[in-house]
C-alpha cells in the first residue's frame, strides 16, 4: 500500500499552466469573431481594419494575427461558422414531418427564428453571400450544408405537392422571401403580432410552392 502510495505521489501533475494559456487562447480567439462580427456587419469589409478590431477586442494586432493570417481568412472563418449554425438550427426537428412540404414549412419556420435571434449573423450572410472578400471554398463549403434543400424540393415534386420548376429557382426564391420575413418579422416587438406574421408569410410562400 505504502509503495502504490509513493507511487502516486511521483507521478507528474498534468501542468496546469498549459490549460490556463488553452484557455486563455480559446477566449481570445472567440473574442476577436465576436469582436469582426459586430465590426463587419457595422462598418462594412473596408471599414473596419485589424487594427479596429484588435482594439475593440481588447487584444494585440499580434494575436489576432496569430489566429487569422489576413482579414480574408476571419471572414471565412466566420462565413463558414455563421453557415453551419444557421444549417443546424434550421433543420431542427423537421424530419418528424411527413411530406417534404410539411418538411420545408418547418425548416422555413426554423430559419425565421433563428434569423431574429441572431440578428448580426443574418445581417452578415446576407452582407456576404456573394462577397468576393468571401474565397470560393468557404462559399462553396457553406452552401453545401443547404442543398439538402434542393433534395427536398425534388422529393415534393415527385409527391406531386409542390410544383414543378426548378428547383434552384425554388430554393432562391425561398431564401430571399426567408430573408424578407426575418426583416419584417425583427421589426415588430410584439411577440404575438411577430408570431402572426411568421405564420403568415409562411403560408404565402410556401402556398405559392403548392402543386
Amino acid at each position: 500500500m505504502e509503495k502504490t502510495a509513493e507511487k502516486r505521489l511521483k507521478q507528474p501533475k498534468p501542468a496546469k499552466g498549459s490549460d490556463d494559456e488553452a484557455k486563455k487562447a480559446s477566449e481570445n480567439r472567440e473574442k476577436i469573431l465576436s469582436t469582426a462580427l459586430t465590426l463587419f456587419t457595422e462598418r462594412g469589409f473596408f471599414g473596419t481594419p485589424t487594427s479596429l478590431i484588435s482594439k475593440e477586442a481588447g487584444v494585440a494586432t499580434g494575436t489576432l494575427f496569430f489566429y487569422f493570417a489576413t482579414k480574408e481568412e476571419l471572414i471565412d472563418t466566420l462565413y463558414r461558422r455563421i453557415k453551419s449554425e444557421a444549417a443546424q438550427a434550421m433543420c431542427r426537428n423537421f424530419n418528424t414531418e411527413k411530406t417534404a412540404l410539411a418538411k420545408l414549412r418547418r425548416i422555413g419556420y426554423n430559419a425565421i427564428e433563428w434569423g431574429i435571434e441572431n440578428p448580426a449573423k443574418q445581417k452578415f450572410m446576407e452582407q456576404f453571400a456573394h462577397s468576393s472578400f468571401v474565397s470560393t471554398t468557404a462559399h462553396e463549403e457553406g452552401m453545401s450544408h443547404f442543398l439538402f434543400l434542393q433534395d427536398l424540393v425534388r422529393d415534393g415534386i415527385r409527391e406531386g405537392s409542390i410544383r414543378d420548376i426548378d428547383p434552384g429557382l425554388l430554393f432562391c426564391m425561398m431564401a430571399s422571401s426567408f430573408s424578407g420575413l426575418i426583416a419584417r418579422a425583427y421589426a415588430e416587438k410584439d411577440p404575438s403580432l411577430r408570431e402572426r406574421l411568421v405564420n403568415e408569410g409562411l403560408d404565402f410562400i410556401f402556398n405559392g410552392m403548392k402543386a
